[in-house]
């Protein structure tokens, strides 16, 4: 027996040989992409990898590679479903293998010829339902939708990268609204393994800055493969934890991921999740616009009512007094008449009587008068609260054009055009400029 044996050619060959007639045709093989490379030559090399459920530990794997010559095939069958992705690592794939045994090498390896893109797909769909069926069980996934979102977020927390598209996107649309905005940043991977990670360190960093009003966490789109990453549980128990808001714009139009059904308020792209915080101001300021102009009206038109409500005290006064005034000459003129005829006593009587009714009737008077004098003085107190010129005297003007109307906004100007400020010590005539 001794005497028999094999060299390593024929050891190898005879491996080769075995595993040829034990693998005749291709095989499906599932597993998972770890190492992907391309060289020089358009040779993609890496390897499949099989893990434990449990523990997520490496189970089994093997050698894999597509040869430039099928590369084309691979990629033509990718872009020819809907939601298209990229090989990377991490995904899991199904893969139509030769197995193959290298003879020189001593190594076994697959050859991939075909792809399986719905397994892919599919198990990103399957795992990403079962991590929204566990966090809408425990309320995970409503938590930070309980936050009160402030009126006017001005100061905003942004997680992504810097520099990338999805950053400049939504810087630019935020400078061009010309509010006061400002920007926190925290530089995050947005793609790959440690994507969780640094969303996650990001989102506790924001929490820690006072006062700060909302979080945006955006990036530039992608594959759903690529996008995966923000199905995670990690982060949108993060985002459940945060003080602040959480508003998501991953940039997916299709799509939504777990992330997106955990924020606050998500949006389809960086620049749409700016242009909500840029609408939520101008509704604020919209708001406060009409409110403004409701008190001023309302404002003007109390005065208008006071006004009127003078006029008819002072002529009710001035209607009263005379009335007053002609019954007592009246009354004075009879008993007059009476004097001439009457005797000594009864004039002497009368003129008692007459004397006591004009201290009465001047009592009387005086009281009205005092009475009315009243009514003129809280009149006259509400009509000075109400003023425009009390409003002037706290430092506020009043800009009319040439014909008298009031002027509300920059745009009721044209250019060149005479424009009259009232102010508490006079008034200033002024031309637009600009």
């Amino acid at each position: 027996m001794n005497d028999q044996f094999f060299t390593v050619s024929e050891l190898n060959q005879f491996i080769h040989d075995v595993v040829a007639s034990g693998f005749p045709s291709a095989v499906w093989v599932c597993g998972e992409i770890q190492g992907f490379r391309v060289d020089q030559k358009g040779h993609a090399y890496f390897e499949l990898c099989e893990n434990e459920e449990s523990s997520h530990n490496v189970k089994a794997k093997i050698r894999a590679s597509i040869w430039s010559s099928r590369r084309p095939f691979i990629e033509s069958v990718l872009k020819r479903v809907e939601n298209t992705f990229s090989l990377k690592d991490d995904i899991q794939v199904k893969f139509l293998c030769k197995v193959d045994f290298w003879t020189k090498g001593g190594s076994l390896s697959l050859s991939v010829e075909n792809i399986d893109p719905t397994y892919t797909l599919g198990k990103i769909a399957q795992e990403r339902q079962r991590l929204i069926t566990l966090l809408k069980k425990n309320g995970t996934l409503d938590k930070n939708k309980q936050l009160q979102l402030p009126l006017v977020p001005l100061r905003a927390g942004l997680i992504t990268s810097r520099d990338s598209a999805a950053y400049n996107d939504f810087v630019d649309e935020i400078k061009k609204s010309g509010f006061a905005f400002q920007i926190f940043l925290v530089n995050s991977i947005m793609q790959g393994k440690t994507t969780e990670g640094s969303v996650c360190q990001a989102l506790d960093a924001l929490n820690h800055i006072e006062n700060l009003d909302v979080i945006v966490i955006t990036r530039g789109g992608g594959s759903i493969a690529e996008l995966s990453s923000f199905d995670s549980q990690a982060i949108v128990e993060a985002i459940a934890a945060s003080k602040v808001p959480v508003l998501s714009g991953i940039g997916h139009e299709i799509n939504t991921t777990v992330t997106d059904l955990a924020a606050h308020t998500y949006a389809k792209t960086p620049t749409a999740i700016a242009q909500f915080l840029i609408n939520r101001i101008n509704e604020f300021l919209n708001d406060l616009q009409k409110k403004q102009e409701f008190i001023l009206d309302h404002t003007l038109e109390r005065i208008n009512e006071q006004n009127l409500k003078l006029r008819k005290w002072a002529m009710n006064i001035h209607s009263q007094t005379s009335a007053l005034f002609k019954t007592h000459h009246q009354l004075m003129a009879r008993l007059g008449q009476e004097l001439k005829q009457r005797p000594l006593v009864v004039v002497t009587n009368e003129r008692k009587d007459l004397q006591s009714a004009q201290e009465e009737l001047f009592k009387t008077i005086q009281l009205q008068i005092e009475k009315f004098k009243n009514k003129i003085n809280n009149c006259q107190k509400l009509v000075e609260m109400a003023s425009p010129v009390n409003t002037l005297r706290r430092g506020f003007s009043i800009t009319r054009t040439k014909n008298g109307k009031i002027l509300r906004r920059a745009l009721e100007t044209t250019y060149g055009q005479e424009i009259f400020t009232e102010l508490v010590d006079g008034k200033l005539t002024s031309q637009v400029i600009k």
